[in-house]
């Protein structure tokens, strides 16, 4: 079956996961060396069955028994995969967890008060945008009273910030799709596995995302109506991103300026000639911005050149190749690897990236329909995909699914909204069929590179 021509059905969750059990067959039969431990691949196959058949309770006309299926969805799975972690990794934040045992050695310091502990994380010389975690972990963990507890206790607060994010995008669907298609938005983004990954293994991203979607959610209201309260909101729920990324929250200031800029009238009717100018002035200060985002992360330009060179002299050319296809398409899903240390945790979310590659046909498409129907609050989150894939471009990051993790909710819409503008217009050539065999080819060649 043409898994695209179900895109935005409750089917696509289960014909997606046949697919991805043949694929995982195909691998076992032929790489077997390099497939994970079959303990940790049960726990793939029980993620994307619990996904499959929460898929048949979510209620496509209540959000409110949506979401409730999200939360039960994200409890069973978080605490499923934190348990596992201590079963299997004898650590409960998963198999090497260098980023977040080094937060959770920062939150356990429930004996500072909050002006001590940011003084103590000031001490440590901490950037400003990797503070917003600790500060949550800290509270959290005193809230619990003590970090034994507290470290499961964040767990639960994670699956707080996902509801919060998958409702909110709830709101951003809805200003464009009828309920239907929203639930089945929220769903999609509610119980994608990365979050639950993200959830047990003790990292931001969950966190970090709730406030970008709420962010866009305001920034695209100001398009709507131009009230002051919109843009004080939009402000307000993106400063908190530079406790986490910094970069993230310039690229959400620029998108609310371009998005106000949109409302003067001699720009609609020159938006091309205006979206020209803006790619001439992004090309030209290039080098300078991204050379102020990286010393703000303590980086330079120069430095981050040499981290590329590096990347690219260990992994050859392809590695351009691969970082492009996958900043559009990707992240690509790993279901099998020569080095352990994949094996051990970036297998256990592939299922959510295999989606991904897949939808990724009606993203694009949804981008040729925004820009010939001039559909400005959708080309505003655009802009903000295309301001974090420049990034990911640059860096050679897109393919970590923690890296495209900020703009992933929005692609989704995107594809919804390519899906809307495909089923209205004719097609000669079946280019979605081309596209699913090509996108198997895509998948089947990176696992065996």
């Amino acid at each position: 079956m043409n898994l695209l021509r179900i895109w935005g059905t409750r089917k696509f969750f289960s014909i997606a996961a046949i697919y991805y059990l043949l694929l995982l067959t195909l691998f076992f039969f032929t790489q077997k060396s390099r497939v994970p431990d079959s303990s940790l691949v049960l726990m793939q196959i029980l993620g994307m069955g619990l996904l499959v058949f929460f898929s048949l309770l979510y209620d496509k006309h209540s959000i409110s028994k949506t979401i409730l299926i999200v939360v039960i969805f994200q409890l069973i799975c978080s605490f499923g995969l934190r348990y596992f972690n201590i079963d299997y990794f004898n650590n409960p934040l998963g198999y090497r967890p260098y980023d977040a045992l080094l937060y959770h050695r920062y939150g356990s310091h429930i004996e500072l008060s909050l002006f001590g502990f940011i003084k103590y994380l000031n001490v440590l010389e901490v950037r400003l945008d990797d503070m917003g975690f600790p500060l949550i972990i800290f509270l959290v963990y005193h809230l619990s009273g003590d970090p034994v507890t507290g470290i499961h206790l964040l767990v639960l607060f994670n699956v707080i910030a996902i509801s919060i994010s998958s409702y909110y995008l709830y709101k951003i669907s809805n200003l464009f799709f009828e309920k239907e298609i929203s639930c089945f938005i929220t769903f999609f983004w509610g119980t994608e596995l990365y979050a639950v990954y993200t959830a047990s293994a003790g990292l931001k991203e969950n966190f970090m995302i709730m406030f970008i979607v709420i962010a866009i959610y305001y920034i695209i209201l100001v398009n709507r109506r131009m009230f002051i309260k919109n843009i004080i909101c939009a402000v307000l729920f993106s400063l908190p991103l530079l406790l986490f990324r910094s970069s993230v929250f310039y690229m959400l200031i620029a998108v609310l300026l371009f998005i106000v800029a949109l409302r003067l009238p001699i720009v609609k009717q020159y938006f091309y000639v205006y979206i020209f100018l803006i790619t001439l002035l992004a090309c030209i200060y290039y080098y300078q911005i991204i050379d102020q985002l990286a010393m703000q992360l303590g980086y330079s330009n120069d430095f981050l050149e040499i981290l590329v060179d590096r990347k690219v002299r260990r992994q050859g050319n392809m590695t351009f190749i691969m970082n492009y296809l996958a900043s559009v398409v990707g992240p690509l899903p790993n279901l099998i690897s020569d080095d352990i240390v994949k094996r051990n945790f970036i297998t256990l979310y592939s299922f959510s990236s295999l989606c991904k590659v897949f939808y990724s046909f009606f993203f694009i498409y949804g981008v040729y329909g925004i820009f010939k129907k001039k559909h400005y609050e959708l080309i505003g989150v655009f802009i903000f995909w295309l301001l974090d894939t420049a990034m990911l471009d640059l860096t050679l990051f897109a393919q970590h699914d923690r890296y495209q993790w900020s703009h992933i909710p929005f692609t989704i819409i995107l594809a919804i909204y390519g899906l809307k503008c495909w089923k209205e217009n004719r097609h000669i050539l079946s280019w979605d069929r081309w596209y699913m065999v090509i996108a198997f080819l895509i998948i089947i060649i990176f696992n065996l590179r």
